[in-house]
């Protein structure tokens, strides 16, 4: 294996990482697991940027023109957050309690089985090039495309690109989709030395393990014993639909689940702890959500208000909340409103009718797929127990949830998540999606890391939160 693909692993880990304690600012228990997590997902996002902003015009060779760069700016993030853990000082972290010893071994068991399961995921995505339908006929085209011929040439729709023949530019039924996916693809394959398509499908199980170790810090940061923080990471990565998009490398829907996972972990431990630099953390990921995928504008849109709800003064909280939804009822009875979607731009949402300019327009009917949605969920080897489990937890924590702002928010965040998918399944032509058990989990997919950052929450003991 050529040295420049472990680096291209190794310096997004180095580089994010090291912007990761700068944010922190402060050591806490599980601080090395978030950092490692976080920050290689962080720093692989800002390698691609890198390699879109100086590298398009020789992709063979962008892992050689972005390495100095993120090199240079990953020492400079390193310096300064070594600066500001020693000014931050403080008292050593407390130990945590040693579990009793039947603990310690489920946990050690646990652990094994984690790695079992990423070493046989990582294995299956390493045997073959892009498999699934829409990996090789949507998401790897462009890549493959921009390393076979040397460099990234603009897609554009049909008609512009007979128009504009023979200009430099290529076109394909998915000409708009965002491209930072894209260019972590060329980052990887640039470090591989050419188009390894193997090579780069490990990528997929790399972010998974990514946000297992992300979640597991930030959990344990919580006030979650060890024990539980583990056998949350446990039951996350062992669903069937998730390892499927792991092993089965090339789809674009679990790094967008990555990418909001770890922004509403870093939201978390601002909510709990009102730490600035990890709002600004999660606001970072956040917005790299629309230039994932389409959908992500959605999910940018439903944190982002969120997000906002919750700087507001506890006093006026229901007040706004109530003002908003009373304003878009009436935008609705008066002819619609608009809202603003990063990578959308302004969505038209209008009674009958939601109208995307330049992506699609959606009638708003009712559509009988509620026995579709209810197999995919509960009885189809999905999900295994989660649809079940988690309703069961938001019963017997409902103390905990209406005693804990944190909780609360995160309850917000997680129903607007849920409405979106109600309205989209059930009143949309995208009814069709659950209807033959195609689209629709991958979907729902995009917010599983939520439900399970929102069970953490439920289960955490504030008292032992570690900070």
């Amino acid at each position: 294996m050529r040295i420049d693909y472990i680096l291209a692993w190794a310096l997004p880990l180095f580089a994010g990482s090291g912007l990761w304690w700068l944010a922190a600012g402060a050591r806490f228990r599980g601080g090395v697991s978030a950092s490692i997590g976080f920050g290689w997902v962080a720093g692989l996002f800002a390698a691609a940027a890198c390699v879109q902003g100086l590298a398009r015009a020789d992709t063979m060779h962008a892992f050689s023109t972005v390495m100095p760069w993120l090199a240079a700016g990953g020492v400079a993030a390193w310096l300064a957050a070594l600066v500001r853990l020693r000014r931050a000082g403080g008292a050593p972290l407390e130990a945590a309690p040693a579990p009793a010893p039947g603990w310690r071994a489920l946990w050690w068991l646990l652990l094994a089985l984690i790695v079992a399961r990423f070493l046989l995921v990582g294995d299956e995505a390493s045997l073959r090039p892009v498999f699934p339908w829409d990996a090789w006929s949507a998401w790897a085209i462009k890549p493959k495309t921009w390393m076979l011929i040397g460099h990234a040439d603009p897609y554009v729709p049909m008609q512009e690109w007979l128009a504009r023949a023979p200009a430099p530019v290529r076109t394909a039924v998915t000409w708009n989709y965002p491209e930072l996916l894209a260019f972590v693809q060329v980052w990887l394959a640039s470090g591989a030395g050419g188009w390894n398509e193997p090579l780069v499908d490990l990528a997929w199980s790399g972010a998974l393990a990514a946000f297992a170790l992300a979640a597991y810090g930030y959990w344990r940061s919580l006030g979650l014993a060890s024990c539980a923080a583990i056998g949350l990471v446990y039951a996350l990565v062992s669903l069937p639909l998730i390892d499927a998009h792991a092993a089965l490398a090339g789809y674009a829907d679990l790094w967008v689940a990555v990418t909001l996972g770890l922004a509403v972990l870093a939201w978390s431990r601002w909510l709990a702890f009102r730490e600035r630099g990890q709002w600004l953390l999660a606001v970072a990921l956040a917005l790299c959500l629309p230039a994932i995928k389409l959908e992500g504008a959605i999910w940018l849109l439903a944190f982002s208000a969120v997000v906002a709800l919750d700087l507001v003064p506890a006093r006026w909280r229901r007040k706004v909340a109530g003002g908003v939804a009373a304003a878009c009822a009436i935008g609705l009875l008066l002819g619609g409103f608009a809202l603003p979607m990063l990578g959308l731009g302004w969505v038209h949402v209008a009674w009958g009718s939601v109208s995307i300019p330049g992506v699609a327009t959606f009638e708003l009917t009712w559509h009988k797929v509620g026995g579709a949605m209810l197999a995919s969920l509960f009885t189809l080897p999905n999900w295994h127990l989660l649809w079940y489990a988690f309703p069961l937890l938001v019963a017997l924590r409902w103390r905990a949830l209406s005693n804990d702002h944190a909780a609360r928010m995160l309850a917000l965040l997680v129903v607007l998540q849920l409405a979106f998918l109600f309205v989209l399944f059930f009143f949309t032509s995208a009814a069709a999606w659950a209807a033959d058990y195609t689209s629709a989990n991958r979907l729902i997919l995009q917010i599983v890391p939520t439900v399970f950052a929102f069970a953490a929450m439920l289960l955490r003991r504030p008292s032992a939160a570690a900070g």
